[in-house]
């Protein structure tokens, strides 16, 4: 019993060793069949484990107890998060800051590589940026994790929220040089996340290494580096430091910047001419959206909800657009080539479109609805303007994604879809499927109410 109660914790050996055995066969098509068993794999275990934890449960490597040893914690949200690559997987369940951040490199070093594998030379360039900027945030991030261990002494998560709720919950028992390296910690573990996430002003190194890339790994690295960068953050905030003292002073901080990025980006999206980088820009904004509902300690669930809706709308745009550049590099919306006798494509294209805009029937307008009336309750007038705006780029934007796949001119050429159709069916079907459940899903995941309570 005690090794089936354990079995989670294979999600993290199992692409790391297929990693490794990839690299040693030096055979592009074994290297395939090895990654397909270890995706399977992790799937089989992902959902083998659901039912196994009903809290949480805690692994602990080499049979030394936290706070001294390495400590996994698994619940039902890493749970289904824990359908990624070794660096990711690593980064969702260790319950020790040092090893969040060996996770965080090892998953950037991956996504280095990932990036720079596009036909547009200035794939490698984007790369770099990439390389230079989360090289920069990730020493910001231990440099953070250095400065907790000295005001506490451990590096295990759980063990380091205890010790700053009890030295640090009241300024009165507080030292004037110990609450000054506490707050140069957070404030340098954000700037590093932020970094990482491309989070707006600090996310021009994204437009260009995305822009260059191909779309097929955007696909893949769209959805799961943001929504690692988010829980990142939150597993920071929610459960590392005593939330009470910092909470309100990073909510304002995260919610100017937030405003910022939501009325930019939508901006930005709007005008662009180019199909792709209208959706990395779409991207951006998403996080911008992301940032304002972690600003809201009632949005949490919302929060949630928000994450999944938007990793399945980019996991969907860009795959997209891996079909069409598979056909053509041209992506300006007045140049498109007229797309034929591709019947099926177009259908869940439009589709896929518009569960991505928001419009009536569909799960972010459900969640965009739940987000006002949120706003409203909050009294945060200003951002509720803001998001009504963000809003009507974001239908404006979407057309013109719609203009270019259905109203190429034939002038400029033409094209027929014919590749495997299954990811965008497949899509489709996730998109269906969390709009009839996405509150059970949220309710089944313990995401509803928050476990920290600030007095």
């Amino acid at each position: 019993m005690t090794l089936i109660k354990h079995i989670p914790a294979l999600q993290v050996l199992i692409p790391f060793f297929a990693a490794l055995f990839c690299t040693l066969t030096f055979h592009k098509f074994t290297s395939w069949i090895i990654a397909t068993i270890a995706v399977s794999l992790n799937l089989a275990v992902g959902l083998y484990a659901m039912p196994l934890i009903k809290n949480s449960i805690v692994y602990v490597f080499g049979n030394w107890a936290a706070p001294i040893g390495i400590e996994y914690r698994l619940d039902y949200l890493n749970s289904l998060l824990l359908f990624a690559h070794a660096g990711y997987i690593g980064v969702l369940s260790t319950n020790d800051l040092f090893n969040l951040y060996v996770f965080i490199e090892i998953s950037s070093l991956a996504t280095y590589v990932l990036l720079s594998k596009g036909n547009n030379p200035k794939a490698l360039i984007g790369a770099f940026d990439y390389l230079i900027m989360g090289t920069i945030g990730a020493t910001l991030i231990l440099i953070s994790i250095g400065f907790f261990f000295s005001i506490t002494g451990s590096l295990n998560i759980s063990d380091i929220f205890n010790i700053l709720q009890k030295n640090f919950s009241t300024t009165d028992t507080t030292s004037s040089d110990g609450l000054n390296i506490l707050l140069i910690a957070i404030v340098f573990f954000l700037v590093g996340s932020i970094l990482k996430i491309a989070f707006f002003p600090l996310h021009f190194w994204m437009i260009r290494a995305y822009s260059a890339s191909a779309p097929f790994i955007l696909t893949y690295i769209s959805a799961i580096s943001s929504l690692l960068g988010v829980y990142m953050i939150m597993r920071f905030i929610y459960f590392t430091i005593e939330a009470g003292l910092v909470y309100i002073p990073i909510s304002i901080i995260l919610r100017s910047m937030a405003i910022v990025a939501i009325i930019s980006c939508s901006y930005l999206a709007l005008k662009s001419k180019d199909i792709k980088k209208i959706v990395i820009y779409s991207t951006a904004l998403q996080i911008g959206y992301v940032f304002l509902l972690l600003s809201i300690w009632q949005a949490k669930s919302l929060l949630f909800q928000l994450l999944i809706i938007d990793s399945i709308n980019k996991v969907g745009l860009f795959t997209l657009l891996t079909h069409i550049q598979n056909k053509t590099n041209e992506l300006n919306v007045n140049s498109m080539k007229q797309i034929r006798n591709s019947f099926v494509f177009k259908c869940l294209a439009a589709l896929i479109i518009l569960f991505s805009s928001g419009l009536p029937i569909t799960s972010m307008f459900i969640v965009k609805i739940k987000i006002f009336d949120l706003l409203i309750q909050q009294k945060l007038i200003l951002e509720f303007i803001v998001l009504i705006i963000a809003s009507i780029f974001g239908v404006l934007y979407h057309l013109k994604f719609t203009k270019a796949i259905f109203f190429g001119k034939e002038e400029n050429g033409a094209m027929k879809i014919d590749t495997n159709l299954l990811g965008l069916i497949a899509i489709v079907f996730i998109h269906i499927v969390t709009l009839l459940y996405m509150n059970e899903i949220t309710e089944m995941l313990g995401y509803t109410t928050s476990t920290i309570v600030i007095g």
